[in-house]
């Protein structure tokens, strides 16, 4: 448990937005969403769900780096494995984080995080990792294995994408695409960029980096770009109506493949997902 004792300035005040209506994210914030909390830290509950324990000293690295920094603005309590019995069915639970890995097929894709929303604040939060390719040598190691779990754990934060890019060089966190995690830089982890938007007047914390043109923030904290393929190109992707399996597609990566779907439940509430695809896999809808 620890004790920042920083205020998150605004957010007591805030009433539950649509996401049309929702203030400017900033940096690589997943659009405008946030768990709702009026203080830093942010406290939240984190469990898992695995078929394969092999799992757990991965999700158990990925807590601690996104908390123990003394620049995080989180609280997570690792509730353990949870008690579900399938973890298959990775069904998230209100007020939580849960963690999954599974045998889920030759889908194409590797992580999968899910967002539920009322307005804009995240109400739940699952994350999943493909068994199927993680049993395989190109991702069965421990760099491919903790950038996943860093990664999709990040973005049930409310962190979205740096880049989308497998091929272009590390920015030094793991909430950036690639095919060498192990880099340099070293991508299995949190870095300094995403502290900076977890800590931002939008999140969790007082740091003002808003937006300028193209989706990057005003003032650069990285030695890179923000979101060298950010959401600018995403925003009206769904405007068509165009439907994958979960939802309509919203946003794409680098390659032209949706990864990001809106599922509307109605009544201000929705659903999120970013997809995580295999380099070299054309899913539906792909451009």
């Amino acid at each position: 448990m620890k004790r920042i004792g920083l205020c998150r300035a605004g957010v007591a005040a805030l009433t539950l937005l649509t996401s049309s209506t929702a203030f400017a994210g900033s940096g690589h914030q997943w659009g405008d969403y946030l768990w709702q909390t009026a203080n830093v830290p942010l406290k939240l509950d984190v469990a898992y769900r695995f078929a394969n324990n092999a799992w757990v000293p991965y999700y158990q690295a990925a807590l601690v780096k996104w908390e123990q920094n003394s620049r995080s603005p989180l609280d997570l309590t690792d509730r353990g494995q949870d008690s579900g019995t399938d973890p298959a069915v990775c069904t998230a639970k209100a007020g939580m984080v849960l963690v999954c890995a599974a045998a889920y097929g030759q889908t194409g894709w590797v992580g999968i995080a899910e967002i539920e929303l009322n307005g804009i604040y995240i109400t739940e939060a699952t994350a999943k990792f493909n068994d199927t390719y993680y049993a395989t040598p190109q991702y069965n190691n421990d760099g491919q294995r903790q950038f996943v779990a860093c990664h999709e754990i990040g973005h049930t934060f409310g962190l979205g994408h740096l880049d989308t890019s497998f091929y272009n060089r590390n920015k030094g966190s793991c909430m950036d695409y690639t095919a060498d995690p192990d880099g340099p830089p070293d991508n299995r982890n949190p870095g300094t960029v995403d502290w900076d938007v977890l800590n931002s007047t939008t999140m969790y914390g007082t740091l003002v980096i808003g937006k300028g043109k193209g989706g990057k923030p005003s003032r650069n904290l990285d030695p890179f770009e923000f979101r060298t393929v950010g959401s600018s190109a995403a925003a009206g992707a769904g405007a068509g109506g165009v439907r994958g399996p979960w939802g309509v597609a919203v946003g794409y990566d680098a390659d032209g493949r949706p990864n990001e779907f809106l599922l509307d439940r109605g009544n201000g509430r929705s659903k999120r997902t970013f997809v995580d695809w295999i380099p070299g896999h054309k899913p539906n809808l792909s451009n």
